[in-house]
């Protein structure tokens, strides 16, 4: 009986076991992830040419441009693919999904979704695209500061979809740069280096590592201070540099940066005499619905504690009131037994995108602590 029992528990606590995984390196652009081992590579070619027509006698070219992963599909004949491409292109991102609503006009598919996925604090450019013979692409556009970008292009069964994408979803946590660095985001005004006729291979750099330090981690704090009163305390909210904070009264007070469209206003207060943190960005997401007559989108971000030590969470939508376009956005920063809330509103969907960026950079470094 012991033994049964024994062998019953290895099972189990084998099956959640992480699946073993192997490491695959885009030496051109010096970017590697992880990927499980059930992935096979197939090998890519490219016919040969003379002049500009295919030359049969003469063998395809291995394509170092591309790889093509076959990734099994949990109780199912099929099999997705994945193609990891090494593309060139610097250009804004309203051209990029433009292009890919074109290719699909002529392709006689279907975009269905575009949206971004931030990766080590850049865009992934993502393109959801339905084909009339019930399969599916995600392709997604790495949008770093460089002229070669990394390109994935992952096709399943649509009815496969959702299965494939959360693997390929675990792979991309796993995307790092070889050398250790971080990546820009691209912006189409920098003038990039030409790209040579024979790219080189991205080589690793040797670094001297030193001891970990076995202090704890000291907490970011931002340069910015605002003093407020929740009930009765004085208490300090900490902001980025470049932000401000006026129309200051009791435990309300406006914020605002020279680049954002319009100020937010921030209320801060105490769990011990309101509600949790939780559940008021919950009623205060839900007095914006109630402006709303049409919902185009909505996201939902679950509590992350930021570099200066603050959980925050957020909710955002984007659609129309009975005046035309709204967006909303309802955030929480919480610290110890105080918290804030954050409200942003705007009827012009044109000036979203930028003031989004600058808003997530606000949510990196805020925080709340008491005052001395």
């Amino acid at each position: 009986m012991k033994i049964a029992l024994l062998a019953t528990a290895l099972v189990l606590f084998t099956a959640h076991q992480e699946s073993p995984t192997k490491s695959f390196t885009e030496p051109y652009l010096g970017i590697q992830f992880n990927y499980p081992k059930t992935w096979t590579i197939e090998k890519t070619t490219t016919p040969t040419l003379s002049g500009n027509k295919v030359n049969p006698k003469r063998k395809p070219k291995i394509d170092k441009t591309r790889t093509l992963f076959l990734l099994p599909i949990d109780n199912s004949v099929n099999k997705a693919e994945l193609e990891v491409v090494r593309t060139e292109y610097h250009a804004s991102v309203d051209l990029w999904q433009t292009i890919q609503i074109r290719e699909s006009e002529i392709n006689k598919t279907q975009v269905v979704r575009q949206w971004e996925q931030d990766i080590l604090g850049v865009p992934m450019l993502f393109s959801r695209v339905d084909s009339p013979n019930g399969r599916t692409a995600i392709v997604g556009l790495f949008y770093t500061r460089t002229s070669f970008k990394l390109l994935f292009r992952l096709t399943a069964p649509s009815t496969e979809i959702d299965k494939v994408t959360f693997e390929f979803n675990k792979m991309l946590e796993t995307l790092k740069y070889i050398d250790g660095s971080l990546p820009k985001e691209d912006d189409p005004s920098v003038t990039l280096d030409p790209i040579g006729k024979k790219p080189q291979p991205v080589v690793p750099v040797a670094r001297v590592i030193d001891a970990p330090s076995t202090g704890p981690k000291v907490p970011l704090k931002a340069p910015v201070t605002a003093n407020v009163v929740v009930s009765t305390k004085p208490v300090m909210v900490r902001l980025p540099e470049g932000w401000t904070a006026e129309n200051i009264k009791d435990n309300a007070l406006d914020i605002k940066e020279s680049t954002l469209s319009v100020p937010m206003h921030v209320q801060v207060f105490s769990v011990l005499d309101s509600d949790p943190a939780p559940t008021a960005l919950i009623k205060l997401s839900a007095k914006d619905l109630n402006d709303y007559t049409k919902v185009a989108s909505r996201e939902d971000f679950a509590p992350k504690t930021n570099a200066a030590g603050c959980s925050v969470s957020s909710v955002w939508r984007l659609g129309q009131d009975a005046k035309g376009e709204l967006v909303t956005g309802s955030m929480s920063g919480a610290m110890g037994d105080y918290y804030l809330l954050i409200t942003y509103r705007t009827t012009d969907s044109k000036v979203y995108k930028a003031d989004r960026k600058i808003i997530d950079g606000l949510l990196k470094q805020i925080s709340i602590e008491l005052a001395p």
